[in-house]
C-alpha cells in the first residue's frame, strides 16, 4: 500500500496509459477464474456469504453465459478507463462493478470509502497479490483500488481522465459527484436511490406445508435482513394478492414464521435506535397506516388502509415492512414510478407479471424475480446492459 497525493492505493496500480481489451479476453477470463477460486479460500468468506455468492457469480460457466448477452462481440473493445464510485453500505458491490468492467475490456480505478477498507482489506489483498503475478502484468498496470475521503480534487482528476464513470449511491451522492465534469466523450452510468416491493400469493401461504413456508421465509430473510434492507432491491412493501379474508390469515401465518427465522438476526443497538426513530416518523407522517405490529424490535409491520401518492416514501430498514391486500395486480400499476426497481414474487410467475407490466407500459420496474433472488446481481441492472454500455463497436 502506498499513498499518492490525497488518495491511497490499496491494490494494483493507477494506469499511466490505458489500452482497451476485447470483451472476455482470454487473459481477463483466466484472471477471473483464478480470483474466483482463491476467493473461496479466504477466512472472511466463511462468515460472509455475499463473498461466496460473488465467487459463484464469477465461475467459468456463468462467464460463458454473460458472453451471450453482448451482441457484436467480435467487433467490440472496452471503452478505456472506468472510474467507479463504490457504495459504502454494500461492501461486495465494488467487486461486481470492477469485474463487469474488466470483462468488458476496460482499465479500472475503483474508489471505496475509508470506512469500508477494514471490511474489504482481505479481498483487496488477494486482488493485488494475483495482479502481481508475471502473467497478469498487463492487468496490474491498468487496474487499481483506491480510497480517499470526500476530496473533490481527486474525484475531479479521475473523472476528467476516465471514459466511463460508474456511480453507486444515493441521489445526493450522484448529484455531488456530477459536479466533477467528465471529458466530452465520456459517459456516466449512475445507480441512484431505488425502491423495491414484493407480491405474495395469499392462498399459497395459507395452504403450503410448514416446510415450504420455512423455505420461503428463509429466502425472504436473504432478500431483506441479510443486508439490513440497505440494498436497492430489498423489498419494503408487500402486496398480498387475493381476498381480504385470505390476507388476514396469510399474513398472520407468514409473520409468525418470520419471527422464528429472524431470531438469528444481529440487531445492534445503533440499528434499534435508528429503527425506532424511523417508526415514529412513519407513525406521525404516514396517514395511510392503519395499524402497527412489532416483535422484540426485530420486526415492525405497518398495515396500510390505502396507498400514499408516492409509495417509495414507505421505506424502512433493519426489518420494517409495509403491507396491503391486493385483489388485482393492475391496481398498483399507477404507483410503479421510475424509482421502483425490483418486484419479487411468491408463487406468482415472474414472466406473467413482467408481461403485464410491459402491456400496461408502466414507467418503472426493471426486474421481476422470485423471492430469494432480489440480491442476485446481473449484467443487466437497472434496465441497462452494462457490458454494452462499457464497450464500443467498431464497424
Amino acid at each position: 500500500m502506498h499513498t499518492i497525493k490525497k488518495f491511497t492505493t490499496i491494490a494494483g496500480m493507477i494506469p499511466k496509459k490505458t489500452t482497451p481489451f476485447p470483451p472476455f479476453s482470454p487473459l481477463t477470463v483466466q484472471f477471473c477464474n483464478e480470483f474466483s477460486r482463491q476467493l473461496l479460500n479466504l477466512p472472511i468468506v466463511k462468515d460472509n456469504p455475499e463473498w461466496a455468492a460473488f465467487s459463484f457469480w464469477l465461475r467459468p460457466r456463468k462467464i460463458e453465459e454473460y458472453k451471450k448477452l453482448l451482441p457484436y462481440l467480435e467487433t467490440r473493445l472496452g471503452r478505456g478507463l472506468t472510474f467507479h464510485i463504490a457504495p459504502s453500505n454494500m461492501p461486495v458491490m465494488f467487486l461486481y462493478s470492477l469485474f463487469i468492467s474488466l470483462l468488458a475490456g476496460n482499465a479500472n480505478v475503483v474508489r471505496i470509502s475509508p470506512k469500508l477498507v477494514p471490511a474489504v482489506s482481505p479481498i483487496c489483498s488477494l486482488f493485488d497479490h494475483l495482479l502481481r503475478a508475471p502473467s497478469y502484468r498487463r492487468l496490474f498496470n491498468q487496474n487499481a483500488i483506491i480510497t480517499y475521503d470526500h476530496e473533490k480534487k481527486v474525484t475531479d482528476l479521475f473523472s476528467k481522465c476516465c471514459d466511463s464513470r460508474i456511480i453507486w449511491g444515493g441521489d445526493k451522492t450522484i448529484l455531488e459527484i456530477r459536479k466533477s465534469p467528465l471529458s466530452p466523450k465520456a459517459i456516466d452510468i449512475p445507480f441512484p436511490d431505488r425502491y423495491s416491493l414484493s407480491v405474495f400469493d395469499s392462498n399459497y401461504i395459507i395452504t403450503c406445508s410448514d416446510e415450504e413456508l420455512k423455505e420461503k421465509v428463509h429466502h425472504f430473510y436473504l432478500d431483506t435482513y441479510e443486508v439490513d434492507q440497505n440494498a436497492c432491491s430489498s423489498p419494503r412493501l408487500i402486496f398480498w394478492l387475493g381476498s381480504k379474508s385470505d390476507f388476514i390469515d396469510a399474513q398472520q401465518r407468514w409473520w409468525k414464521a418470520v419471527v422464528h427465522e429472524i431470531q438469528k438476526y444481529d440487531l445492534a443497538p445503533i440499528k434499534v435506535s435508528r429503527k425506532f426513530t424511523e417508526a415514529w416518523k412513519f407513525a406521525m407522517h404516514e396517514t395511510e397506516i392503519q395499524s402497527i405490529a412489532y416483535d422484540n424490535n426485530r420486526l415492525y409491520v405497518y398495515t396500510l388502509s390505502d396507498f400514499p401518492f408516492d409509495i417509495t416514501q414507505l421505506s424502512g430498514t433493519f426489518g420494517q415492512f409495509f403491507q396491503y391486500p391486493l385483489q388485482d395486480l393492475s391496481d398498483i400499476f399507477p404507483y410503479l414510478t421510475a424509482k421502483v426497481q425490483t418486484i419479487t414474487t411468491l408463487n406468482i410467475s415472474p414472466t406473467e407479471v413482467r408481461n403485464q407490466l410491459i402491456q400496461a407500459q408502466v414507467t418503472g420496474v426493471d426486474r421481476v424475480v422470485p423471492i430469494g433472488q432480489a440480491m442476485d446481481m446481473d449484467i443487466i441492472w437497472d434496465g441497462r446492459n452494462l457490458l454494452e454500455s462499457l464497450t464500443r463497436i467498431i464497424r
